[in-house]
């Protein structure tokens, strides 16, 4: 409820008179206009209410005097008006000595700038007359240099150095870069002049080859110019370009020789060294003998303070040219220079011992060169015999030549007609005089230790009680990964361990591609025979290059141990010659792989002859000489040409299986246009063996191209039987044209086929060399035959020999439509025994 208008008077004009806070209610409510009029009324009201209480009271108190008061106040209000008019006079006379005390400071800084002017002008002075006086010393300087008193002059100029540094004034003036710069081309005066003086007394010319050295007494001696040079800091410099001279223009012109080795001779006077343009021939004990009477030369015709830094700035350079031009060059290769060899290591001691006589330093490592001149001399023949095996590679023509395998074997009866009726390819002899109750060891003319499989050439014995030991000669994966870890640092047992598993023969039976013929020891038996088998094949050149290298090795081993070379100093390192065949062989093996490939047809086949004839030859020299150690190395030599031969045949493998996939698999192979690419895939494929035929027989051995040939064709045929087989259906006129197709491969058989022998009907041995031709042919009598016929061939003939139960099933139902007579005879071919 809002207040009215008489209660909100009444608290305002309690506030005013009494203090007293209104109750909140009236504080919040609006104070209305109306009643202002009668708020001022009251108000007035009240105040003239408090002028008569305070009148009142005035007059009730009678001791107050009013009127003292009152003019106390008005003689105060006097006073303080005198004190304002003292106070502003004060401040008027103040302001009157303003402009006298700004004269007296300007006054003052005047006075200030004279005294630094006339500072500033005594200094400048000063400093003109110091500029004057070190001008005048630069000008004595130059006077006294011109007049050749060079002591006189560097003394002035150090003066004069010595003044500019002192002078503060000089400090970031122009004055002082241009006293800076005069003193600098005064000095470079100096220099000059001395150098001159310098280059007068040591007389180097690089191009002519001489050095004059010329000394006195006087003070204008070298020993003055060297102690004048030495104040201004400009000896070591030079010095060290003298030195530097001397060794280009004398040492150099002596110590470094032309190509064909002939070097400069030179002359020595009282005062000086001269080096003649013209060359002749020189020894290592000539050139010494120069070298030395040249540094004596030096050591005591130059000054001291120059001949003390010889040692160390010419010997290092001095040393290693030597080493390398001279004394390296003459480590020989070969007995024949040992003789002069040991007077090069005498002159050598005897020029080391010479030079620390004179108490120089720095020939140490000659020293330490004629100390290890055994290891060197035997490092050298090692980077000789290596380098020899690179150069023979290069140099070979490719100069092929036929040479002859001879081995004799000791074959049973049986086996005598076997190789009679089917290896024509043999050169076979008897040897009569041999005791036929003395069963005799094989005579391996080719010096390989192992026993070696005669299989491939059908003489495999069977009788029970022979010892048959064979060794795989065709670098199949098994020789590759058993014996990869003798191989040496050179990496093949690597790429044999990784490529080896691919050879294509390593399956065969009947392996026997190497050269070298596998031993077949039958059981001592009175009817068994002693034969000679003979067979060439072709090689290059390059083996004998080869074993002459190695047989030098061999020769000199033992010839250092015989007068007059036992005496050398490198006859203890004869023993090390020894190991440098394995080397040579490592080295062969390194790169003969890729020189074969780039400069010889066939080249693969060619290594794989080369390296076992070059093993073969290896062990003969190892057994001659008695030198076990070369055992692995022939045999890794071995594996290598083995290896050499699987690659190539992994290639030619690749190559035909490549061709035969034109035919896709022989899937509609009777229908066009599907015929004519079977028909074409095989003819390719037939082409490529005939070429690879005619490309191999010149180099292989007659065994080794039916063996390489015969694991190529056993490659298309499996590939064929397995096409054939993998066919779910084959029709009949499908059939006609496989055994045209297959007709087509056996045509291969000529290859097999030996040359005519009187008038027997040479017998091919396509069976022999083709581990699965039987199989081909039963393949082909299946496609072509009758249910019946087949029928017959697995109970009567020996169908069960080359296929199994489940593959003749196969063929049967994809030739043979579905009937009872083909499920009767399906039945009678699982429950007959297979093989019979």
């Amino acid at each position: 409820m809002a207040p009215s208008e008489e209660e909100t008077c009444q608290a305002v004009l309690g506030f005013v008179l009494d203090g007293v806070y209104p109750e909140e209610s009236l504080v919040a409510a609006e104070f209305p206009a109306s009643a202002l009029a009668k708020e001022l009324e009251l108000i007035s009201h009240a105040r003239e209410q408090v002028e008569i209480e305070i009148s009142s009271l005035s007059r009730e108190n009678h001791s107050f005097d009013a009127d003292g008061w009152i003019d106390q106040a008005k003689q105060l209000h006097n006073d303080i008006e005198r004190s304002r008019q003292t106070a502003r006079e004060i401040v008027a006379q103040h302001e009157q000595t303003g402009p006298l005390r700004s004269q007296v400071e300007d006054a003052a800084a005047k006075v200030s700038l004279m005294e630094t002017e006339i500072a500033f002008n005594q200094a400048v002075a000063d400093t003109l007359e110091e500029v004057q006086r070190l001008c005048d010393q630069l000008e004595q300087g130059r006077l006294a240099l011109a007049a050749g008193e060079i002591n006189r002059a560097i003394e002035l100029l150090d003066t004069t150095q010595s003044g500019i540094g002192k002078d503060a004034f000089f400090t970031n003036t122009n004055v002082m870069s241009i006293l800076s710069l005069e003193v600098a081309r005064f000095k470079e005066e100096v220099e000059n002049t001395l150098s001159m003086r310098w280059n007068e007394q040591l007389k180097i010319d690089r191009q002519s080859g001489t050095l004059e050295v010329a000394r006195g007494a006087d003070a204008n001696s070298l020993d003055e110019t060297i102690l004048s040079m030495s104040q201004l800091d400009i000896f070591g410099r030079a010095r060290e370009k003298l030195i530097k001279d001397i060794g280009n223009a004398i040492l150099d012109a002596i110590t470094l020789p032309r190509a064909d080795g002939q070097s400069r001779t030179i002359s020595i006077t009282n005062n000086g060294l001269h080096v003649h343009q013209e060359f002749s021939e020189a020894k290592v004990g000539m050139i010494l003998s120069r070298i030395t009477a040249t540094l004596d030369f030096l050591r005591k015709e130059l000054p001291s303070e120059i001949a003390t830094a010889l040692p160390e700035s010419l010997m290092p350079s001095l040393v290693s040219k030597l080493i390398s031009k001279w004394l390296a060059p003459a480590i020989p290769t070969t007995l024949d220079g040992l003789i002069d060899f040991e007077k090069t290591l005498e002159d050598v001691t005897a020029f080391a011992m010479n030079i620390q006589s004179w108490g120089w330093e720095g020939t140490e490592e000659l020293t330490l060169w004629v100390n290890q001149a055994p290891r060197m001399w035997l490092t050298r023949r090692r980077v000789d015999s290596l380098d020899s095996v690179r150069k023979a590679l290069a140099a070979s023509k490719g100069i092929t030549k036929q040479v002859e395998r001879v081995e004799r074997e000791q074959v049973s009866r049986a086996d005598e007609a076997l190789l009679e009726t089917g290896t024509d390819d043999w050169d076979a002899s008897w040897d009569d005089e041999k005791e036929e109750d003395t069963p005799a060891e094989p005579a391996n003319t080719t010096g390989m230790d192992e026993e070696e499989d005669v299989s491939a050439w059908g003489l495999d014995d069977e009788d029970d009680d022979a010892v048959g030991e064979t060794v795989d000669t065709t670098g199949t994966a098994e020789t590759a990964v058993d014996d990869g870890a003798d191989d040496d640092a050179w990496g093949w047992g690597d790429e044999e361990a990784e490529d080896g598993d691919k050879d294509p023969t390593s399956h065969h039976r009947a392996d026997s591609t190497s050269q070298d013929v596998a031993v077949q020891r039958p059981a001592q038996s009175p009817t068994s025979r002693e034969m000679t088998l003979r067979e060439t094949y072709t090689i290059t050149d390059i083996p004998e290059s080869m074993l002459d290298i190695i047989r030098q090795q061999i020769d000199d081993s033992k010839g250092i141990t015989k007068p007059p070379y036992s005496k050398s100093r490198v006859a203890s390192s004869g023993t090390g010659l020894l190991a440098l065949p394995t080397l040579i062989l490592a080295m062969f093996k390194a790169t003969a792989s890729s020189f074969y490939s780039l400069k010889l047809g066939s080249g693969q086949m060619y290594l794989y002859n080369d390296s076992l004839y070059l093993a073969a030859q290896v062990r003969e020299l190892m057994m001659e000489h008695d030198l076990a150690r070369l055992g692995a190395d022939v045999e890794a030599l071995e594996r290598f040409g083995k290896f050499a031969y699987g690659k190539e045949m992994q290639t030619q493998s690749t190559i035909v299986t490549d061709l035969l996939d034109g035919a896709q698999g022989f899937g509609q192979c009777s229908e066009q246009p599907f015929k004519t690419e079977c028909e074409s895939a095989v003819s390719a494929t037939t082409d490529r063996i005939r070429d690879v035929y005619k490309e191999w027989k010149p180099i292989l051995s007659h065994s080794a191209l039916l063996q390489s040939i015969g694991s190529l064709l056993s490659t298309v045929i499996s590939k064929m039987i397995v096409d054939v087989e993998d066919l779910g259906d084959i029709s009949e006129d499908q059939s006609k044209q496989l055994v045209a197709l297959c007709n087509e491969v056996t045509m291969l058989e000529d290859l097999f086929t030996p040359e005519a022998n009187g008038d027997a009907e040479p017998v091919p041995v396509t069976a022999v060399y083709v581990p699965n031709w039987l199989r081909f042919q039963y393949l082909i009598n299946i496609l072509e035959s009758s249910l019946a016929d087949i029928k017959y061939l697995w109970l009567e003939g020996e169908l069960g020999l080359e296929f199994s139960t489940e593959e003749v099933v196969d063929l049967i139902e994809a030739l043979f439509a579905e009937s009872e007579h083909r499920r009767r005879a399906i039945a009678e071919i699982k429950r007959a025994p297979r093989g019979l």
